[in-house]
């Protein structure tokens, strides 16, 4: 009657008695309030539809309690299969830990280690123990982690790897599903593949199978070629397309050049990069870097002429120690070291100011070694005395020193000059204004040392007495040296600038009402009114 008793007292709680199927023994042990059977050879038990199958068992009937040596299986309604050495299986909570070689299977995955914990109820597997997972694409490994076999979820925890022919991922921690393949990032992970290396932060998704991250939490992905890095970032290996949110950073190994913006997109295969939105490229030279601003920048990566161009569009802005400009359009082919502006493009090099229709200019060892000016072009250079020599033609080509200084400048139709004439003990001597076709003019020690006429000239030399303000400039005359980009300029241009957030005050709030209280006005103090 006791025995019975404490069954139906264990049974009110909605969990059915472990059952003794079968067994080559049996053997009973009844102590006051505990009933206990021994089961040798072929042991096979049930409780609802799970069955457990093993050598040799010990159920307590009192405590719902069973223990389970040798060869131990756990079946779970046909679908989850639990292999093991020794068992402990609990009927009232539908618990079993697993020791010695513990294996499950469900279909899916299988899953290997040396403890486990299986709740029947919630279908939750945990470990401990250093646990070996897998599927048919891929192996994963943790030192602890829970699996729920329904939902097809792993959670795991410290030293996870995943590994695949492909590549491998390696996190601390790491949330996995086994149907979609997608492993959910929750701590910061590596995935490793053939062609390029992610470092993703917690929020992050990428799935094992189309390779393709879901990358937040300011992640960077390395190629061969490019390293980026954003705020959010979304990267197909397959296809090597990257599109990137937030404060990004492209950098381009081979050229040492950085692409910065809020938007960009890459694609290697076409070799098209696109940056906008407070664009900014750094080129790194030995001794200089060239900063270039614009609404949009496009790099194009020719493989194969193995040439790369980059184009900036719109409120283009360009700083370099030894030249700046700005322009509405620009080309800049990198292979050979030339730049093409366009669209009303005004330059200033040194004490000297270029404008034109169109200009391009040719580094040489990073430097500006020759300026072409075509259409209406227009060059001013400041002498010693901070007067303006001036000329202006057709077409104009200049030449400069090593060290970024004009050394000649050729004048092709329509050219015009003032230039003022100064002493060796640097006094204003006079003021030359010609007409003629073509002219060369050269410089040295920042004025001009002579000028050859290669045309007809029609010009006149006034005496610095006779020199009047109006004769000091050429038609279309205008020094704009306040227009100049600098590189602090530039950098406040693009400065990214971190959102303020404010969380809104209810109306009914405390602190609103606090706010909105209206402190009576003072009484005025009276004056003591001397009589």
């Amino acid at each position: 009657m006791i025995f019975s008793l404490l069954g139906f007292q264990s049974n009110s709680f909605g969990q059915s008695q472990v059952e003794i199927i079968k067994a080559d023994s049996l053997v009973g042990q009844n102590t006051p309030f505990m009933q206990i059977r021994k089961l040798l050879g072929n042991v096979a038990l049930r409780q609802g539809t799970t069955l457990v199958y093993c050598t040799q068992a010990i159920l307590n009937e009192t405590t719902n309690v069973l223990e389970a040596y040798g060869k131990v299986k756990i079946i779970q309604a046909d679908t989850v299969t639990i292999t093991g050495d020794t068992a402990y299986y609990f009927g009232n909570d539908r618990l079993a830990k697993m020791n010695g070689r513990v294996k499950l299977d469900d279909g899916t995955i299988i899953l290997t280690t040396k403890q486990m914990d299986y709740n029947l109820n919630s279908h939750v597997a945990y470990y401990n123990t250093n646990g070996k997972i897998v599927d048919k694409k891929s192996t994963l490994t943790s030192r602890e982690g829970y699996y729920n076999t329904v939902t097809k979820l792993f959670d795991f925890k410290h030293n996870v790897k995943v590994v695949d022919k492909d590549g491998s991922l390696t996190a601390d921690s790491l949330r996995y599903s086994t149907l979609s393949k997608e492993a959910f990032f929750i701590a910061p992970t590596t995935v490793v593949n053939k062609k390029d290396t992610t470092y993703a932060n917690p929020g992050s998704q990428y799935n094992t199978i189309t390779k393709i991250a879901n990358l937040k939490g300011r992640s960077t992905v390395k190629t061969d070629d490019y390293v980026m890095t954003a705020d959010t970032m979304i990267y197909d290996p397959p296809t090597e397309i990257g599109i990137a949110n937030g404060n990004i950073v492209f950098v381009s190994k081979k050229d040492k050049a950085i692409l910065t913006g809020e938007h960009g997109r890459y694609a290697k295969k076409t070799g098209v990069t696109r940056v906008f939105g407070r664009a900014l490229l750094k080129n790194v030279f030995e001794n200089d870097t060239l900063f270039l601003t614009a609404d949009t920048l496009v790099s194009l990566d020719n493989k194969e002429t193995k040439t790369r161009k980059l184009y900036a569009y719109k409120k283009v802005q360009v700083y370099k120690s030894d030249l700046s400009a700005k322009c509405d359009s620009l080309s800049y082919n990198v292979s050979d070291s030339t730049i093409y502006f366009y669209q009303k493009p005004i330059l200033w090099n040194n004490k000297n100011q270029s404008e034109a229709d169109s200009i391009n200019i040719l580094l040489k060892n990073n430097k500006v070694h020759v300026m072409n000016m075509k259409g209406k072009s227009f060059v001013v250079s400041v002498d010693t005395l901070n007067n303006f020599n001036q000329v202006k033609g057709r077409r104009i080509v200049a030449n400069f020193t090593k060290d970024s200084k004009v050394e000649k400048v050729s004048v092709d139709g329509n050219g015009e000059s003032i230039y003022f004439a100064i002493d060796d003990k640097n006094k204003l001597t006079g003021m030359n204004r010609v007409q003629c076709s073509k002219m060369n003019m050269y410089f040295g020690k920042s004025k001009i040392s002579k000028i050859a006429f290669l045309a007809k000239p029609d010009g006149k030399f006034m005496p610095p007495k006779e020199i009047k303000e109006d004769d000091k400039e050429l038609d279309g005359f205008r020094w704009k040296i306040a227009d100049k980009p600098s590189k602090e300029g530039i950098l406040k241009k693009v400065a990214y600038i971190a959102p303020i957030e404010t969380k809104p005050v209810p109306k009914d709030s405390v602190s609103q009402k606090k706010n909105t209280v209206k402190t009576p006005a003072k009484p005025l103090a009276k004056k003591n009114i001397k009589k």
